[in-house]
């Protein structure tokens, strides 16, 4: 179905229709609303108009407030808030927030509002939303447009800060949030990292964008603003190539880091239990055949510090030798926004993020200021909080030759509400964005080949990172293979940025192979699972799968996903992969089949099968790994007879099939798979 965008550039009323159907997908105001202080006045809206044009250029009117200038650009499937510029008449006029889509309550509207606290109300109108995981455990990704009530839904760095449910790392920061229903969707996003926390704001049943800046409490830079395509939008027939449309439309360049394609084993599965016999984690990773074995919070004598706990860890560096002897690489985790004691590194209240009345502010991963587990938050506007965070990267990289630096807390900062950078540029997503970068390049330049680990899809996000992880299961609740099914949609988003996508775990080796199947498909599997107390649940069955997957998985990393039979999510259905597969310039290399398809994916086979090219050539040609994970049969169509199988059982060739059967007592006897082979 074709979608047609028009754009009133005087009034900015916009709209979304498809061809032939008068009734809109999606309508609204584009041009932005401020809600502004003037002096230390009580809170007012300030609406903008266009007024005249000239080329791509439209004179702006702020209702008697002051002036600007909008450049629009459009194409069949984007339009772009190029650039725009607004002076305020009023030196003294503060942004609270900006808001897209949004117009004042008439009288007789007020009359009729629910709420009263404000005089605007939002007039973003769609049947539906979309917010991928914009509701966590379970994980709900489209609301009916009177699903949410008045909510505020993170779209960046700030969940919890900003008081919604908790909404930390994966797949955020997007920066853009969809409305449509079933015959389209429009995205509508941010093309620069916005100097403001961003959020999607429901009312009732309308919706706008909110940059969240607060300069009543934290000072304005001037009466004159600008922004830099601050407004993004692309449409297409579902909310996933909605989504695809956007992410595409950023240019990032491919990661230069060699070797981040790799399985990863993260210890938080042990540590978070309180198990720190780091040469038993590493045995057992390196029998799983995983690449690196990155050491995870609680690994330092304190957040930030980038030392080893002693206490933990009283043979350190013999531990890692020991890792290292095993064939593992190492990777450790580094939190770029908290600090548990600056006076021990040289810092002062200076360096820390500050609230209003100029004390530093602490933070959590949840915000709770009753937890007891609470941070210092760094300030990257001081010169001694970047010289700290480079320095501490510089030795920790020289010290220890990581193969990763996984990153994190970035999103685990208070909001503008309560404390901002000294330096307007580094304000809302631009703080932890700013931190990452820091770090990022800090490493780099110690270790060129050096990979960092980060979670999020946003392209802006990735542009600091070569592996994109997907974060921890444990935050879907059970069962985690669930929610890692519905979050493998969105993080097939990424496959064309050029980062490995790390597909992660569940805290529970039972969810274990379903999480595994889609890995298969996305990239390299990465494990949050405990290894020292999961003899029950550790099974040898489970744990070939996992083997078999890190000795065989796809270490390409543009790639494209091929749906099948899995469903990309409406307003009806939730997001949820089935069996699925992965093209890398049209070559079918990797597949996940699952037994609930009943066929409708085209193969032929019974339970659940994860197959794997092994080089260039697709999966009906070139060399091939086939993972079984349930007792059962796959026929998998090839161009010609396989060289050889191994191992050299439970396999046939009937003239134009492998056909491969796994057995109960195969499982059992730790079947990981076969090589169907293209040599001799």
């Amino acid at each position: 179905m074709t979608l047609h965008l028009t754009l009133d550039i005087h009034s900015g009323h916009a709209a979304l229709t498809p061809e032939g159907d008068p009734a809109p997908v999606w309508e609204g105001t584009l041009y932005p609303a401020f809600w502004v202080t003037t002096g230390g006045g009580e809170p007012r809206l300030v609406t903008v108009t266009g007024t005249r044009t000239d080329g791509d250029s439209v004179e702006l009117d702020l209702g008697g407030f002051g002036s600007g200038r909008a450049v629009w650009r459009v194409s069949e499937t984007r339009l772009d808030l190029a650039e725009l510029e607004v002076e305020f008449d009023d030196p003294q006029t503060s942004i609270v927030d900006m808001f897209f889509g949004v117009r004042p309550l008439s009288e007789g509207e007020r009359d009729a509002a629910p709420d009263l606290s404000l005089p605007f109300w939002p007039d973003w109108r769609a049947a539906g939303f979309c917010v991928p995981s914009g509701r966590p455990a379970p994980a709900q990704s489209f609301f009916r447009r009177w699903d949410l009530g008045h909510a505020r839904l993170p779209l960046g760095m700030f969940g919890p800060a900003m008081g919604s449910p908790y909404a930390a790392a994966f797949p955020r920061p997007l920066w853009a949030a969809a409305l449509g229903d079933d015959r389209g969707w429009v995205v509508a996003g941010a093309g620069e990292v916005p100097d403001a926390a961003m959020t999607f704001d429901v009312r009732s049943t309308s919706a706008a964008l909110r940059w969240r800046y607060r300069e009543d409490l934290w000072g304005a830079p001037g009466p004159r603003r600008r922004w830099t395509d601050p407004l993004r939008l692309t449409w297409a027939g579902t909310a996933w190539d909605a989504y695809a449309a956007y992410f595409a439309s950023f240019e990032v360049r491919p990661s230069t880091a060699d070797r981040a394609a790799a399985s990863v084993w993260n210890t938080w599965g042990d540590f978070r239990n309180g198990h720190f016999r780091l040469p038993e984690v590493a045995d057992a990773a390196a029998d799983l055949a995983a690449d690196v074995l990155v050491l995870d919070d609680h690994w330092e004598s304190m957040v930030s510090s980038g030392k080893p706990h002693t206490g933990r860890f009283p043979d350190f560096d013999a531990d890692l030798a020991y890792a290292r002897k095993l064939g593992l690489r190492l990777g450790f985790w580094q939190s770029v926004g908290w600090i548990d004691d600056p006076a021990a590194v040289g810092l002062t209240d200076e360096d820390l993020l500050r609230g209003a009345d100029g004390r530093p502010r602490r933070a959590n991963w949840a915000l709770d200021p009753r937890d007891p587990a609470q941070h210092w938050c760094l300030d990257p506007s001081s010169a001694r909080t970047r010289a700290f965070l480079v320095q501490r990267t510089r030795e920790l990289v020289q010290a220890y030759d990581p193969a990763i630096l996984k990153l994190d807390f970035g999103y685990g900062l208070p909001g503008p509400d309560v404390a901002a950078p000294t330096d307007p540029a580094l304000r809302g997503e631009r703080l932890g964005h700013e931190l990452y970068r820091i770090v990022s390049e800090a490493a780099r330049e110690a270790k060129p080949d050096i990979a960092i680990l980060l979670y999020g899809i946003h392209p802006l996000h990735l542009a600091h990172a070569d592996i994109l992880a997907m974060d921890d299961m444990g935050d879907h609740g059970r069962p985690e293979a669930e929610g890692h099914r519905h979050w493998s949609v969105w993080a097939a988003l990424a496959a064309g940025t050029g980062r490995a996508v790390n597909g992660s775990s569940g805290y529970f080796w039972s969810d274990d192979v379903e999480i595994l199947l889609d890995s298969a498909v996305l990239g390299q599997a990465g494990a949050v699972l405990p290894l020292l107390a999961a003899s029950d649940e550790a099974t040898p069955r489970r744990l070939a799968v996992r083997r078999a997957l890190n000795r065989w998985c796809r270490r390409t990393v543009q790639w494209r996903p091929l749906w099948l039979d899995s469903d990309l999510g409406s307003l009806d259905t939730p997001p949820r992969v089935r069996s699925w597969g992965r093209l890398e310039d049209d070559r079918l290399t990797a597949l996940c089949l699952r037994d609930e398809s009943g066929g409708a994916n085209g193969y032929d086979h019974s339970g659940r099968w994860a197959v794997i090219a092994q080089g260039d050539a697709d999966l009906h040609s070139g060399t091939v790994a086939v993972i079984p994970v349930d007792a059962g049969h796959l026929a998998l169509p090839r161009a010609t007879a396989p060289a050889r199988v191994e191992p050299d059982t439970g396999w046939h060739w009937d003239g134009q099939r492998c056909v491969l059967t796994a057995t109960e007592a195969d499982l059992d006897g730790g079947l990981e798979g076969w090589l169907i082979r293209d040599d001799r």
